[in-house]
């Protein structure tokens, strides 16, 4: 792919755009609230949002364009939503009257609440800088209700959330259409969705993109997404080559590194913009890139024009990667030697960030009001010193390294990463790289599941756990890692207790066993025989796909009403969606929502958080999908034997798991001394 032409000088941006010309700010990867309880670095993230927003209300933009991860985690603190809602209400709200003429109906793209109008044409609002934007992974659904907190913002009126998913394997997309004077302008967006499954769904020709009706040159096509961009080690990533060709620009957001020009894809036709993030939350390379913000101007039979707009709140990053054998006089036994030639090559380091701040500044015209901020400081060192050395060069404790430069630099704890450069290997498939989708599909199976939780995995297959299943007992690991869902593995655990209660209260045969061992293969008997068929530990992928695309007309999934399979039907026939489906609510927290079981599907019960934290006996009625009326089920030690052999296939006992248990071993001891 080719450079689509130079971006302008800020200079040759005028004060107001003409009346045909749409003015955009477009931004992504703000990720507000990132390592906020650091003393040094804990505002930069917000700081720097609070400049964004700032030149959008300077350069007198007609939106704003947020491609996710607004945030960095899905439930962000207080402090960081006050921070948000404070800049968006600074610099979003005013008189200036908004230009933008809204054509489509917002109601088919804001769908899943009651306020399906844009915030700029809200009477109850003076907003005359719209913000429109996605979510990321950073910040997407979960929870119960799948809220994001893009979702909060939308309902304050601060923000326009579109590009909202609620099926993940079949994906319709409709455009937000704009009119300025003659400029037409159709709105696409696309939350971020893992990318292996979104691939899949693009390949089985599962999107659908809603065109404006008229001449297809009287629109310009923009697209926002939040996804890979290029493979990276051990991950997937959505191919260009399957995003459709009638669109003129791809906003990419996800990925940190800036490329601060539009890149066109010949093959496509489009062009792409990466704008990157606006705060490092990595000590990479390509963090270490200045960071921008765009103007980009739309205007009616003219290309596209892109203004960068370089940041000056962000912290100061240089990175250097030096190899210790390349270093004339140095012997890899001196390690005092070594430790003076290091800091020597820190220190100019920081010197050197420290001047690209004050000329910063003075660019801004801010060097008399704003001290010069500590570095972030990263020296790479390759410290070995050859297959045929005898030794390696010895280095000291990196961080014993690292914290000499305290109240020199902003990360005193990691300046310095000692390595040994390995073998060169296969690469990341580039972006420019011809693509092969049908070899892809092999590819984003093999590394679906190449992360935390495949090394989980690995780990609990080698433990043999009797009570606990591997496959559940890792997806509650990814959803604590991936998503920081805090409650995810006490769910689980409680869920697998009372789960693991139930098979030893309705079996007769835990009476006859004595030896902790045989119990353990009992328990785990009962829960190979419950699984689905093809379900096998070995295969996260098979898993993944069970637990998240479980179609909703499952016989062992039924997780709605009658009316939410109705609505998946409207879906599916390309009517206007009124809600989440109930396969994505499955798909990203099942563990709190009220199911429906069959009398043999025991492993299904949850336990909602209102009922593991109180202390009543009695728990909610499981609703039987069995034809005769549920009977309410007394008290195991009260129930003659007979009884329990006529109904041990549906009821749920309605004691805590703790009593359940201790009435189970009293009834044990009574059993053992007959």
């Amino acid at each position: 792919m080719a450079n689509s032409g130079g971006p302008l000088a800020v200079h040759q941006l005028s004060e107001f755009p003409s009346e045909n010309t749409i003015r955009i700010l477009v931004t992504t990867d703000n990720h507000v609230g990132y390592n906020e309880t650091d003393p040094i670095t804990g505002d930069d993230s917000w700081k720097t949002f609070h400049e964004i927003m700032m030149l959008a209300r300077e350069k007198n933009v007609d939106m704003v364009l947020q491609s996710g991860d607004l945030f960095h985690v899905n439930k962000p603190s207080k402090r960081a939503l006050y921070q948000v809602m404070r800049t968006l209400r600074l610099a979003c709200m005013g008189e200036r009257a908004c230009e933008l003429e809204l054509l489509s109906d917002p109601a088919r793209v804001f769908n899943y609440n009651e306020f399906t109008d844009v915030n700029y044409e809200d009477g109850n609002f003076n907003i005359d800088v719209p913000v429109f934007a996605i979510a990321g992974n950073h910040d997407d659904a979960s929870g119960h209700g799948l809220l994001t907190p893009m979702d909060l913002l939308q309902v304050c009126g601060l923000v326009n959330h579109f590009g909202k998913v609620g099926q993940t394997d079949n994906i319709e997309l409709n455009p937000l259409l704009f009119r300025k004077g003659e400029t037409k302008l159709a709105l696409y967006g696309l939350a971020s969705i893992r990318d292996e499954r979104l691939f899949r769904t693009f390949k089985e020709g599962n999107v659908r993109f809603n065109v404006p009706t008229g001449q297809a040159d009287d629109w310009f096509n923009l697209m926002c997404v939040h996804q890979n961009h290029s493979s990276h080690a051990n991950t997937a990533f959505l191919p260009e080559a399957v995003l459709p060709d009638f669109l003129d620009l791809v906003v990419w957001g996800h990925e940190h590194e800036c490329i601060p020009h539009l890149v066109h894809n010949a093959g496509k036709g489009f062009d792409v913009l990466q704008p990157g993030s606006s705060v490092a939350t990595a000590l990479s390379d390509g963090e270490s890139k200045e960071k921008h913000v765009f103007i980009l101007e739309l205007q009616h039979g003219e290309r596209p024009r892109l203004v960068p707009l370089p940041l000056t709140t962000v912290r100061p990053f240089i990175m250097e990667d030096i190899s210790l054998k390349d270093v004339e006089g140095l012997k890899p036994h001196d390690k005092e030697a070594i430790a003076k030639y290091l800091v020597e090559q820190v220190e100019r380091l920081i010197e050197r960030a420290r001047t690209m701040c004050i000329e910063r500044l003075r660019a801004a015209r801010r060097e008399e009001d704003s001290e010069v901020m500590l570095p972030l400081i990263r020296l790479r060192v390759n410290y070995s010193a050859g297959p045929d050395a005898p030794m390696d060069y010895q280095v000291e404790n990196p961080r014993r390294f690292s914290n000499r430069f305290v109240g020199k630099v902003a990360n005193a704890n990691n300046v310095v990463h000692f390595y040994k450069r390995r073998q060169a290997r296969g690469g990341g498939q580039k972006v420019d790289a011809a693509v092969d989708l049908d070899s892809l599909v092999d590819y984003s199976n093999q590394t679906s599941d190449l992360e935390v939780q495949t090394l989980v995995r690995d780990l609990l297959t080698d433990m043999n756990l009797s009570l606990l299943p591997e496959i559940g007992l890792n997806e509650a690991v990814r959803k604590f890692v991936d998503k920081d869902e805090k409650n995810a593995l006490k769910q689980f655990i409680d869920h697998e207790v009372d789960h693991e209660v139930k098979v030893l209260a309705t079996s007769k045969e835990v009476l006859q066993t004595d030896n902790i061992d045989d119990l353990k293969k009992l328990v785990k008997q009962v829960r190979h025989s419950s699984r689905v068929p093809g379900d096998s530990v070995d295969s996260p992928t098979q898993f993944n796909d069970l637990e998240m695309e479980t179609p909703v007309a499952a016989p062992k999934r039924s997780l709605r009403s009658k009316g939410s399979s109705a609505r998946a039907n409207t879906a599916s026939t390309g009517k206007r969606k009124t809600g989440i489906s109930a396969q994505f609510v499955e798909s990203e927290d099942s563990d709190e929502t009220p199911i429906q079981i069959s009398d043999d599907d025991d492993q299904n019960m949850i336990l909602t958080d209102e009922e593991e934290s109180s202390n009543k006996v009695e728990t909610p009625t499981i609703t039987i999908s069995d034809k005769s009326a549920a009977r309410k089920r007394p008290s195991r030690a009260r129930r003659p034997k007979a009884d329990a052999e006529g109904t041990k296939g549906g009821t749920t006992s309605r004691m805590p798991k703790t009593a359940a248990l201790q009435a189970l071993l009293n009834k044990k001891r009574g059993a053992s001394k007959e």
